[in-house]
C-alpha cells in the first residue's frame, strides 16, 4: 500500500482543524475497520510516512504486549508529542506531567497539612531551573511507585520508565496556568490547585471507582495540554508541507494526529471511550470557549466490531433496507471524509466515531504484486479469490507468478505441489479465527462452513433451527471479526449477506476435502432439509446445487422463467450460482460442463424446450465459474451471454433488458 493509498487520503481531507480565525471544530476518532490480514497496519504507517516532519503526531499499538491502560497510552502519546518539531516550539504536556507527579507521590495520609506542604514542596523541586542528581533519585521513587501502586500495567512499566522522566524535565518553568486547569476537575469540588492535586493523590490511592476518576482527571490534563499546545505551535504548521484535501490554498491550521493500531485488543476501546468522555465534559463545561474542541485527530484500526459504535452507525453485515433511520450506513474509505462525519443526514445520530471500511487491494495493484498485467487469468485469479485481502495475494503470489495458469484449471489452489498440508486448512489457520472462542477449534469452522457460507443464514435475524454444535457461535465471531457483508444490491433480498471470498472458498475447499469428521455432503444435506431452507425455493434451489443436482435446479428455474420478472429471476439465479461445489479439483472446467449438461439431459431426455436447454448451459457455466478458486476464461463467459442472449428470443415478456444487461455482464467477466 503506497503513501497515495485511500487511507493516505482520508487522512489528508480530515487533516483541516480550522482556518485561521476561526474556533476548533470537534474532531472524529477515525476508525479503519477491516479484518484479519486487510492492511490495516500497513495503512497507519502509510499515514505516518505521509505525514512526516509536517504535521504533529504520534501513535501506539495495542497489539503488541499485554493490555494497556488509557494511563500507559497517554503517557507513550505524550511522551512522542512532545518531541522537537521542525520549526515549531517543542510542546510541554505540563498539566499531564503534574497529575502523574501527584499520582505517585508517596504520602502519608494522615495529616492534610503536612501531606500538602510535600506535595507541593515535591512539584516545585521539579519545577527548578537547575537539574540536580537529587530530582533524578525522586524521579525513580515516583516510577517505582506508579509500578507498585498499579497506575501502570504491569507489562509497561519499563515504557513508562523511560517515558516519564522525559516528560518531568520537560515542565519547567510554565506551572501556574497549568496547575489551575487542574483545579477545574470536577472531583476537585473547587478546592485550591494544590489542595485539588492532593484530591487527585488520594484517589489514586482508593477504590477501583477511584481509579476511574484517576483515569478521567488524567485524560482531561492530557487534552487540556493539546489544546494549549496547539494554536501557539500552529503559525509554523502553515509554512509545512501541504497536501490537505482543500479546494483553495486558504490559510489553515492542521490538526495533530494520534494513529492507534488494534485498538480491539485489551485497553483499546477503552482509551477511546475514555478520551470521548473527556472530550464531551469539556465541551458541556466550556459552551462558549472557541478553544473547547481539541486539535487531535484520532485515526484508529479494528479488526473487530464493537457494540459502542452500532448505536448510530449500521454494522457491515446488517442490511441497509431494514436499519432504523436514526442509524447511519458506514462509507468506504475512498468516500470519507469530514463532512460525511459531521453533517449527518436529517433525523441520523450524531456520533463521536467514525467507522469507514478500509479498502481491498485493486486489481491494478495485485497485478504489481505479481509481476503480471491487470488482465492476465493469474491476477484475475487472484483479485476473486482473495477479495483483495493484501495478506492472501502476498500468500499467492509465489506460487501464482511460478505457475502455467491455463483457463479452466480448478486445483491451482486447492493443491500443494510438494504434496504437504492441505492449503485451505494453513491458510485458515493464520486468520486466528478461533482466538475469542473458547472450546472451538479449527474443524468445527471447517464444519460450520455451509452454514456460514449460505447467503440467508449469515444475518444476525436467521431463525435457524439447524442442531450443529457451536454455529451459532461461530456466525457471530464471523460477523463480529468483520467477514461478513451485506448485499444491498438492487434486486437482493433483505437477510443477504456475503461472507468474504477468501475465508468462504478455503472454508469450503477444507470441507470438501476432509478426511474425517462430518462430510461436505452431510452438511449440505442438513442446510437444505432445515425447515426456513425448505419453505424457500431459491434456498432449496441453493443447497440443491451445492449438491450436485443440477436437474431439480434447471426444473426450478425453467418454470420461473416466464412466471417472475426477469430482473428477479436473475437476481435469483446469481445467487444459487454462488453455491459452492465438491467437485474433483483435479478435472478442469470443459469436462465438468459436459457432464452436468448431460446430467440434466438425463434427467428429462423427452421434450426439451430451448429455454430448458439454455438454463441447463447457463447454470452448468455459471456455476463452475463462480468458484472463487477456478480460473476463468473467455470462452466461459461466452457460453453464458450465449446463454442469456438466446433466452431473451424466448421471452414471453414485453422487457427483456434484464437479460441482455446480464449478457453484457458476462461478456466482460463480470457474471456471476
Amino acid at each position: 500500500m503506497g503513501r497515495h493509498s485511500p487511507a493516505v487520503q482520508l487522512a489528508r481531507r480530515m487533516l483541516i482543524n480550522r482556518e485561521v480565525g476561526n474556533p476548533s471544530r470537534q474532531q472524529p476518532v477515525t476508525l479503519l475497520l477491516g479484518p484479519v490480514g486487510s492492511g490495516k497496519t500497513t495503512a497507519l504507517e502509510a499515514i505516518r510516512q505521509d505525514l512526516g516532519w509536517g504535521v504533529v503526531h504520534a501513535g501506539f499499538d495495542f497489539g503488541h504486549g499485554g493490555r494497556a491502560g488509557t494511563i500507559d497510552v497517554l503517557t507513550k502519546l505524550a511522551y512522542s508529542l512532545s518531541s522537537k518539531w521542525r520549526n515549531r516550539p517543542k510542546p510541554q504536556f505540563v498539566r499531564f506531567t503534574i497529575a502523574l507527579i501527584a499520582v505517585q507521590a508517596e504520602l502519608s495520609g494522615r495529616n492534610r497539612d503536612e501531606d500538602l506542604v510535600q506535595l507541593k514542596s515535591l512539584i516545585n523541586s521539579f519545577h527548578g531551573i537547575i537539574w540536580t542528581p537529587a530530582l533524578d533519585k525522586a524521579l525513580a521513587t515516583l516510577t517505582e511507585a506508579a509500578k507498585a501502586t498499579g497506575l501502570v500495567e504491569p507489562p509497561y512499566a519499563d515504557l513508562f520508565r523511560q517515558t516519564f522522566p522525559h516528560l518531568v524535565r520537560n515542565i519547567r518553568p510554565r506551572l501556574g496556568k497549568a496547575l489551575r486547569s487542574l483545579a477545574d476537575f470536577p472531583n476537585a469540588e473547587g478546592r485550591s490547585p494544590f489542595d485539588a492535586l492532593l484530591e487527585l493523590n488520594r484517589l489514586a490511592h482508593g477504590t477501583a471507582r477511584d481509579a476511574k476518576a484517576v483515569t478521567e482527571w488524567l485524560m482531561a490534563a492530557f487534552l487540556g495540554d493539546v489544546r494549549e499546545n496547539h494554536p501557539r505551535m500552529a503559525r509554523p504548521e502553515e509554512k509545512s508541507p501541504c497536501a490537505c484535501d482543500i479546494t483553495q490554498q486558504r490559510r489553515h491550521w492542521h490538526n495533530w494526529v494520534v494513529v492507534l493500531d488494534d485498538v480491539d485488543h485489551a485497553g483499546g476501546t477503552e482509551f477511546l471511550a475514555h478520551l470521548i468522555t473527556a472530550r464531551e465534559r469539556h465541551a458541556v463545561q466550556h459552551p462558549n470557549d472557541r478553544e473547547a474542541h481539541d486539535a487531535l485527530l484520532v485515526i484508529a484500526t479494528s479488526g473487530r466490531w464493537h457494540d459502542d459504535w452500532g448505536t448510530a452507525w449500521l454494522a457491515p453485515w446488517k442490511p441497509a433496507s431494514g436499519a432504523p433511520s436514526a442509524v447511519r450506513p458506514m462509507v468506504d474509505c475512498e468516500e470519507a471524509s469530514y463532512d460525511d462525519w459531521a453533517n449527518p443526514a436529517h433525523g441520523a445520530l450524531d456520533s463521536a466515531y467514525y467507522p469507514v471500511r478500509i479498502s481491498p487491494q485493486p486489481i491494478g495493484r495485485i497485478a504489481r504484486v505479481l509481476d503480471s498485467g491487470a488482465l492476465t487469468p493469474k491476477v484475475t485469479l487472484a483479485h476473486r479469490a482473495t477479495g483483495g485481502l493484501p495478506s492472501a495475494v502476498e500468500q499467492l503470489a509465489t506460487r501464482l507468478r511460478e505457475s502455467d495458469v491455463r483457463e479452466g484449471d480448478r486445483g491451482l489452489l486447492t493443491t500443494d505441489p510438494r504434496g504437504e498440508q492441505d492449503p485451505c486448512y494453513r491458510r485458515l489457520a493464520e486468520l486466528g479465527l478461533t482466538e475469542h472462542l473458547d472450546d472451538v477449534d479449527l474443524d468445527d469452522f471447517v464444519t460450520a462452513a455451509p452454514f456460514a457460507t449460505a447467503p440467508w443464514l449469515i444475518p444476525d435475524a436467521a431463525q435457524s433451527r439447524i442442531d450443529q454444535p457451536h454455529v451459532g457461535r461461530i456466525l457471530t465471531e464471523l460477523r463480529t471479526s468483520l467477514w461478513v457483508t451485506a448485499r444491498n444490491s438492487p434486486g437482493t433480498t433483505d437477510d443477504q449477506a456475503a461472507l468474504h471470498p477468501w475465508i468462504a472458498a478455503n472454508l469450503v475447499s477444507a470441507l470438501a476435502r476432509r478426511g474425517d469428521g462430518p462430510t461436505y455432503t452431510d452438511q449440505f444435506k442438513a442446510l437444505r432439509d432445515d425447515p426456513d431452507t425448505a419453505q424457500d425455493p431459491v434456498r432449496l434451489a441453493y443447497c440443491n446445487l451445492a449438491l450436485g443436482d443440477i436437474g431439480e435446479v434447471v426444473t426450478f428455474f425453467e418454470r420461473e422463467f416466464n412466471r417472475i420478472p426477469h430482473a428477479e429471476w436473475v437476481a435469483k439465479l446469481e445467487l444459487v450460482l454462488n453455491a459452492p461445489d465438491d467437485l474433483p479439483p483435479g478435472r478442469d472446467h470443459a469436462e465438468l460442463y459436459e457432464e452436468l449438461v448431460k446430467l440434466d439431459n438425463a434427467r428429462c431426455p423427452d421434450d426439451r424446450s430451448d429455454i430448458r436447454n439454455n438454463v441447463a448451459r447457463l447454470i452448468a457455466a455459471g456455476w463452475l465459474t463462480a468458484d472463487p478458486f477456478a480460473v476463468r476464461g473467455q470462452g466461459q463467459h461466452q457460453v453464458i451471454a450465449n446463454a442469456f442472449a438466446a433466452l431473451a428470443t424466448t421471452s414471453h415478456q414485453p422487457d427483456v433488458g434484464a437479460l441482455v444487461s446480464a449478457k453484457e455482464a458476462a461478456r466482460r467477466g463480470e457474471f456471476p
